[in-house]
């Protein structure tokens, strides 16, 4: 027994220094590339492109769970950051941002520290795009400071309550106590296995683009970023069931993008119904396009933004009813 619980320990042991060193080397081999502040207390990394004189309309990028604002630097972000002044920042615990306690996992709390960074920037009425779970922090944004937003692009992004079994396996660093236990040690090694078949669904019905070689499972499987990830899916579906019946108040201009064979969202399941609660969006479903639209159609994703920009011209007031 002493000797099964003893082995049990030095494996756990040896688990938790291997996370260390994959976290650190990691770290100094791909260190932040962008801007930090403090915002409502926390500190944040972001990305900060394009023109900064204030004629250019400023656009808040607000990524999905898991992964980090180079998301968007792997994708559109070099011809967004063209015309628009683009600022990304990498949600809480995730990238190089400090994670936030965990009453503060939903989309409403992350979207108040995003209006508070935004704020402090001086990004004056942005167009918010947000992909995935950071759609749903884009629609909280929306819902909570309404006059301080410009307009919506929504994608592939998870509005609506729905059952998902799928998301269990990957809230075991948020279980209280045994999460961080597990974030260190069994779950890197395991997420590393199955994170090329996670990534190929992520993004079918299209490749895994060359270019994410460049964002490495080990930066990705910090213990940091499990755990927030973890706790920021948690938060998610009671939190939509709480912003769901509120949608259609939101007034400003609002373009939903969705791939039609998307499988990790359901686009009829979330996107579609986006669109029916907003009045006078507009929804775009892509076809033989999945979960990744900025990375499979950022032509489609660009235009949107555009559509967006354009209806704040015609129509630049914002409300929420």
């Amino acid at each position: 027994m002493r000797g099964g619980l003893a082995l049990a320990a030095g494996l756990l042991a040896g688990l938790w220094l291997d996370t260390n060193r994959r976290t650190n080397r990691s770290e100094r081999e791909h260190p932040p590339t962008g801007h930090f502040m403090d915002a409502g207390g926390t500190r944040l990394h972001y990305l900060d492109r394009g023109p900064k004189d204030g004629a250019a309309r400023p656009v808040v990028f607000v990524h999905g769970n898991g992964t980090t604002a180079d998301d968007w630097a792997l994708s559109l972000l070099d011809e967004a950051s063209r015309r628009w002044r683009c600022v990304c920042f990498d949600r809480p615990g995730h990238g190089y941002s400090e994670a936030t306690p965990r009453r503060e996992a939903g989309p409403s709390a992350q979207a108040a520290l995003m209006r508070a960074a935004a704020r402090k920037l001086g990004l004056e009425r942005p167009i918010v795009v947000g992909h995935s779970l950071g759609g749903a922090v884009a629609l909280a944004w929306a819902l909570d400071f309404p006059r301080e937003i410009g307009g919506l692009v929504i994608l592939s992004a998870f509005t609506h309550p729905q059952p998902r079994p799928d998301f269990i396996p990957f809230m075991g660093p948020a279980i209280p106590a045994a999460g961080p236990l597990l974030s260190h040690t069994v779950l890197p090694p395991m997420d590393r296995l199955i994170l090329p078949a996670l990534m190929r669904r992520v993004f079918a019905p299209n490749p895994v683009p060359p270019s994410y070689d460049r964002l490495p499972p080990d930066l990705l499987l910090r213990p940091v970023q499990l755990e927030a990830a973890a706790e920021q899916l948690a938060a998610l579906i009671p939190e939509v069931t709480a912003m769901a019946p509120r949608y259609p108040g939101i007034r400003c201009p609002t373009t939903i993008v969705a791939g039609r064979e998307d499988r990790i969202v359901d686009p009829h399941a979330h996107a579609v119904r986006l669109h029916k609660a907003i009045g006078g969006s507009t929804l775009h479903l892509l076809a033989e396009t999945g979960h990744m639209p900025h990375h499979a159609r950022p032509d489609a994703v660009l235009a949107a933004i555009d559509r967006v920009e354009r209806a704040i011209a015609a129509e630049p007031a914002c409300a929420v009813s």
